[in-house]
């Protein structure tokens, strides 16, 4: 004990106070001494100064020493000796019972024996108090850990001995426990929860060390029998003296899910045919974080290169440099962008390819990543070069037929200049041998009709030979008077022979159209030679409506073309475009066909209509700028689709 006790006195009779003090004179070095005489003035020394120890007479002139115990436990904060000296054994018992911490009767003994009785009871009562505050400690302490568990958003469970004696209520809903009982009690291995040994063998610890272990994935069952996806942690613990294992373990059925559909998007990233790129963008930077092995065989680098130099591995074609900086710039600006640009490959052949970028959208507050997917389209190109390659040549051998179809009639148109050259010739020559002299007049009016005749049956033949031309395909602007003059002229004998005339209306607003002339020419050829086969020899409308106008397709102005007859109409359901189906007898039943892929390659499209009253009527558009056109651009402006 450190310092002196402060010991307060409670004694109304001076002699035995007088005794009580002689008592401690002996050990006055380890006390220090108050004496009181009533209760009242106990109480306002306690008030002023708690003692260590109170030792008090049991009767007293306002009352009972024991008024002055306290209530036990924390609230007590001294602790009180009873004396007296007409004591028996049940005032002792009634006094111990109601808190005092001794009794003593006065004599010359008991007065001898206060100062060790005094250090008994004070040690007794530090003791009490110790173990009191020891005891709440504790209390609290398994109230918190208790509260802990209870309220964790982590699953915990302990063990003792293989028995589970413990589950918060994570671990309940965990395990899909209606109640504590469905879990409390239970072995672990009705959960599949690895005991000590299978611990043991997991992370080749000893069995018998007590420390926490690693995380690791489980597979445990629930009441219902289905299974759950947990990483647990074990550790030894304490419970009320048991050695118990405290498991701790969180659902990650979410997380493993979230894995597998990462690696499988992953691994179909990595397997996909196309090339497909990922970008950060840092401070203005772009750095190509990934990319798959589809990508490093269409750009023609590896790995390494790219992680080097980035997004410069795709060596454009000078031609499309303009359209890869308007895709380098949508990365910069996070905008979704879609081109088709051609690039040179490592075996120094080059490649079309189709890039797409897309933003990689986080959060709102990130948004960093681009991802770009490389198509390469080259065979589908090739494949469609090959197409057209193949329409030409059936287009030719088509306007091939259709002449040999109206050699007759354009011999006959041939032969009327050659004829009239002929008659003018031998005029000339007649003027020439005249014995009264030259007529320069005559003779001057006959070699100007020579020469109109000459130039006639030369733009027959021009005709002709453009019509039956074999040239690449190309757009060009064109007027659509021009393209229906030529057209007509090639059919004018036809026209005559079957007595049909041609009505031609054109809107004077009617712009110039971009298109391959020879091709379009085959088209309207095509329908007129239709219209005329369908008026028969009985019909009285003889005549041909070629209309043209101005139109909006898709936001963009396009000219339209109309061919109407009054002749017998089609078939209800015929398909009048599809291939080897015909109408005419002997017909090959191309002619339509053919007509709608060239229409359609210039970006137009072409339809048929039956007629109010009767016939048909056939309408088609044509672009009226470069841009609109699909099938013919210049490769170098080429936009594949």
């Amino acid at each position: 004990m450190v310092g002196k006790l402060r010991l307060l006195i409670v004694e109304d009779d001076p002699a035995h106070a007088r005794l009580i003090m002689r008592g401690f004179r002996s050990e006055i070095d380890d006390f220090e001494l108050t004496t009181q005489f009533s209760l009242e003035d106990a109480r306002q020394s306690i008030e002023q100064a708690v003692p260590d120890l109170v030792i008090v007479d049991l009767s007293l002139p306002d009352g009972l020493g024991a008024d002055l115990i306290e209530p036990q436990g924390k609230a007590g904060r001294y602790p009180v000796m009873i004396i007296t000296s007409q004591g028996d054994e049940q005032t002792a018992v009634d006094v111990l019972k109601r808190g005092a911490i001794d009794y003593v009767v006065k004599s010359e003994t008991g007065f001898a024996e206060l100062p060790r009785l005094a250090k008994r009871s004070i040690r007794e009562w530090r003791l009490q108090r110790e173990k009191m505050e020891a005891e709440e400690a504790l209390r609290n302490s398994e109230q918190r850990y208790r509260a802990l568990i209870d309220h964790s958003p982590t699953s915990i469970v302990v063990a003792c001995e293989g028995k589970i004696v413990l589950a918060n209520g994570m671990a309940q809903t965990c395990l899909r426990a209606n109640s504590t009982a469905e879990v409390v009690g239970k072995s672990i291995g009705t959960f599949d929860i690895p005991d000590n040994a299978a611990l043991g063998r997991a992370d080749g610890r000893d069995v018998d060390a007590r420390s926490p272990t690693q995380l690791n994935e489980y597979v445990l069952r629930r009441v219902d029998g289905t299974l759950l996806d947990v990483e647990l942690m074990t550790t030894a613990v304490d419970y009320y003296g048991q050695n118990a294992t405290q498991y701790v373990f969180q659902d990650i059925t979410l997380r493993k899910a979230a894995e597998t559909e990462m690696r499988i998007r992953d691994r179909a990233i990595a397997s996909a045919g196309d090339g497909i790129f990922i970008v950060q963008l840092s401070q203005g930077e772009i750095k190509v974080v990934d990319c798959n092995q589809a990508f490093l065989e269409i750009v023609g680098c590896d790995r390494e290169l790219v992680g080097q130099v980035g997004l410069n591995v795709i060596r454009c074609d000078s031609r499309y440099d303009a359209r890869l900086r308007l895709i380098i710039t949508g990365i910069q600006t996070r905008q979704s962008v879609r081109d088709t640009i051609r690039i040179n490959a490592e075996d120094d052949a080059f490649r079309w390819v189709e890039i797409s970028i897309s933003p990689v959208q986080v959060s709102e507050s990130q948004n960093s990543h681009v991802v770009g997917v490389v198509h390469d389209i080259t065979e589908k190109v090739n494949a469609e070069e090959e197409i057209r390659r193949h329409n030409a040549e059936l287009a030719h051998f088509l306007r091939l037929t259709a002449m040999g179809e109206l050699v007759a009639g354009l011999a006959h148109e041939v032969n009327q200049p050659l004829y009239a050259i002929s008659n003018y010739a031998g005029t000339c020559e007649n003027l020439l041998k005249s014995p009264d002299g030259i007529d320069k007049s005559s003779l001057q009016q006959c070699v100007l009709r020579i020469g109109q005749q000459a130039r006639r049956a030369a733009e027959i033949i021009r005709r002709l030979r453009n019509f039956v031309s074999r040239t690449a395909p190309k757009a060009e602007s064109a007027e659509i008077k021009d393209l229906l003059g030529d057209s007509i002229a090639l059919l004018t004998p036809l026209l005559e022979e079957k007595a049909i005339e041609i009505s031609l209306e054109i809107e004077p607003s009617t712009p110039s159209v971009f298109v391959d002339r020879i091709q379009i020419e085959q088209v309207l050829i095509n329908l007129i030679t239709n219209a005329i086969d369908a008026i028969d020899d009985n019909n009285a409308e003889r005549i041909i409506e070629i209309k043209t106008s101005l139109v909006e397709t898709k936001h963009e102005p396009m000219v339209q073309v109309s061919v109407r007859d009054y002749g017998v109409g089609l078939p209800p359901g015929f398909d009048v475009f599809e291939a080897f189906q015909s109408t005419k007898e002997k017909g090959m039943g191309m002619g339509l066909s053919i007509s709608r892929t060239i229409v359609e390659s210039h970006g137009g499209k072409i339809w048929v209509e039956s007629g109010s009253a009767r016939g048909t009527i056939f309408f088609f558009t044509l672009p009226t700028s470069l841009q609109q056109v699909t099938g013919y651009a210049d490769e170098s402006d080429r936009v594949c689709h």
